[in-house]
C-alpha cells in the first residue's frame, strides 16, 4: 500500500473536530434602537458634538445615578412581569437619550433626544398594555409630550435661523444681537415645552394619570425626565432673560403649579397619588426659580428632588400606613416656628447681597427646618437618637455645600426678575399659607366641603 492510499484510508476513519462557533452577543431585534442610540451618543462624543455645562452635567448625572439605581430595584419587583425586558431595554434607551439630551451641543439634537426620550417614557407610561386605564395614561402622555415637542421645534428653528447656526453655543452668543421676532417667540415656545415635560398646568393631568404605570415606572420619571423643563430653560437662559413676558408666564404659573399640587396633596389618600401631587408642586417651585433668574438654586432643586422623590417612589410600593391622618403634618407650633426662622434667615441671607433666589432658598430652608422638626420628634431614648437628630442637621449642611458648589459653577441671570422685597413678601405669603396648610394635614383645621369635593374631583382625573 502506498503512502497515498495509507492517508486515505486513515482519513476515512478518523474524523477532525470541526470549529467551534463564534459566541454571538445576546441581542436580539428588540435591543436594536437601544443600541442605535448608543452608537448615536458615541458618535457625538467621538464627533465634537458634545459640551459640558453645569445644567447638562446635573441631568446626565441624575440620569444616571435614578436609572441605575431603578433598574436593580426592577430586577426584583418585575420578576413575575413578562415584560420587565421591555421595561429595561426602554429604561436604558430613556437614560442614553436624557445624557444625549444633556450633552448635546447642537439645538437639533438636543430636540430629537427630548423627542425620542418623550417617545420611550410614554410607552413606559403603557406598560402594562392590556389595561385600559394604562393605554388611556399612555394615550394622554403622548398628546402632552407632542405638544412640547413642536414647540421645542419651533423654538430650535427660529433661533437657528436667527443666529444663522445650529450651535447652542453660537445661538445664546447672538442673543443679544438677535431680532425679537425670534427670540421673543422663541422664548414662549421654551416655556410651553418646559411646562409639558415637568406637568405644570395645563399638562398636568399626564402625570396624574401616569400612576397606572409600575412603580420603577414612576420613579424613572424622576432620573431627569420629568425635570428635564428646567435643565432646558436653564440651557437657553440667555434667549428668556430677552423675554421679560415669558419670565413673568413662567412665574406666574410656577406659582399657581406650587399652590395647586400643595392643595392636591391634601386629598389625595393614596401614597403614589400624593407624590405625583408633590412633583407637581415640585416642579413649579423649580420653574418659579428659574423665572426669577436663580439657575444654580434651580439646577441643585431639580438634581435633589429628582433623587429624593425616586427614592419615596421606589419605597410606596411596600408602604402600608396604620398612622391617623393628623400625623401627615406638623403640630403646634413647629410650623409657626419654622416660618419666623425662616423668615428671619431671609432677612440675614439678602444682607448678603444674595437676593436673585431669596424665595427659593426661604421654601429651601422651610422645608430643611421641617425635616430636621420630624427628626426631633422621632428621636428614640437610646444611643440611636444621636445619629438620628444628626440627620435632618447633616441634610442642611450638605443642601447648603451643594449649593454653594453649583452657584460656582451656573452664573444666574444678570437681572432678577422682581425686587428683593417683593420676593420678601411673596415669601411670607407662602409661608403663611403653608402654615394652614400644615394645619389641615395635622387636623387642626379642614378644607371647606365644597373645596374639598371640587379638588378630589381635580387630583382623580378621568378620560
Amino acid at each position: 500500500m502506498n503512502q497515498n492510499s495509507m492517508s486515505a484510508s486513515l482519513g476515512s476513519g478518523v474524523r477532525t473536530a470541526a470549529p467551534a462557533p463564534a459566541q454571538s452577543l445576546p441581542l436580539s431585534s428588540a435591543d436594536l434602537p437601544v443600541v442605535a442610540l448608543g452608537g448615536l451618543l458615541a458618535l457625538t462624543v467621538a464627533y465634537g458634538h458634545a459640551a459640558a455645562t453645569a445644567a447638562g452635567i446635573a441631568l446626565a448625572g441624575l440620569s444616571l445615578l435614578v436609572t441605575l439605581i431603578v433598574l436593580v430595584f426592577a430586577r426584583r419587583q418585575l420578576r413575575a412581569d413578562p415584560r420587565a425586558a421591555s421595561f429595561a431595554r426602554m429604561a436604558t434607551g430613556l437614560a442614553i437619550a436624557t445624557v444625549l439630551m444633556g450633552i448635546a451641543a447642537d439645538v437639533l439634537l438636543l430636540a430629537a433626544a427630548w423627542i425620542v426620550s418623550g417617545r420611550l417614557m410614554a410607552g413606559l407610561i403603557g406598560h402594562v398594555g392590556e389595561w385600559a386605564e394604562a393605554r388611556s395614561a399612555a394615550r394622554r402622555a403622548s398628546i402632552s409630550f407632542a405638544v412640547g415637542d413642536l414647540a421645542l421645534v419651533g423654538a430650535a428653528i427660529l433661533l437657528a435661523i436667527g443666529a444663522g447656526s445650529t450651535e447652542i453655543s453660537a445661538i445664546t452668543a447672538a442673543v443679544p444681537t438677535m431680532a425679537n421676532g425670534f427670540t421673543i417667540p422663541a422664548a414662549f415656545l421654551l416655556v410651553i415645552a418646559a411646562l409639558a415635560r415637568c406637568a405644570l398646568p395645563p399638562f398636568s393631568s399626564w402625570l396624574m394619570r401616569s400612576l397606572a404605570a409600575p412603580t420603577p415606572v414612576s420613579a424613572l420619571m424622576h432620573a431627569g425626565f420629568v425635570n428635564a423643563g428646567g435643565f432646558l430653560l436653564v440651557r437657553f437662559a440667555p434667549v428668556l432673560e430677552t423675554a421679560t413676558s415669558a419670565r413673568f408666564t413662567l412665574f406666574i404659573i410656577g406659582l399657581a403649579a406650587a399652590l395647586f399640587g400643595s392643595a392636591i396633596m391634601l386629598v389625595r389618600s393614596d401614597v403614589k397619588g400624593s407624590l405625583a401631587a408633590s412633583t407637581v408642586a415640585q416642579m413649579g417651585f423649580m420653574l418659579l426659580t428659574v423665572a426669577l433668574g436663580a439657575y444654580a438654586a434651580a439646577l441643585w432643586h431639580m438634581v435633589a428632588h429628582g433623587m429624593f422623590k425616586a427614592w419615596l417612589f421606589l419605597g410606596s410600593s411596600g408602604t402600608i400606613s396604620t398612622a391617623s391622618p393628623a400625623a401627615k403634618g406638623l403640630p403646634k407650633p413647629w410650623p409657626a416656628a419654622i416660618a419666623l426662622a425662616t423668615l428671619a434667615s431671609a432677612l440675614v441671607f439678602n444682607l448678603t447681597g444674595e437676593g436673585t433666589a431669596l424665595l427659593p432658598v426661604g421654601l429651601a430652608c422651610a422645608a430643611l427646618l421641617s425635616a430636621l422638626a420630624i427628626g426631633l420628634r422621632a428621636i428614640p431614648r437610646s444611643p440611636l437618637g444621636l445619629m438620628v437628630a444628626a440627620a435632618p442637621l447633616l441634610l442642611i449642611a450638605l443642601n447648603a455645600a451643594a449649593l454653594t458648589m453649583m452657584s460656582a459653577l451656573q452664573v444666574n441671570a444678570a437681572q432678577p426678575l422682581i425686587p428683593d422685597y417683593a420676593q420678601f413678601g411673596l415669601l411670607s405669603v407662602l409661608l403663611a399659607g403653608w402654615v394652614v396648610q400644615q394645619r389641615i394635614a395635622s387636623g387642626e383645621a379642614a378644607l371647606p366641603p365644597a373645596l374639598f369635593a371640587r379638588l378630589m374631583h381635580v387630583a382623580n382625573p378621568t378620560a
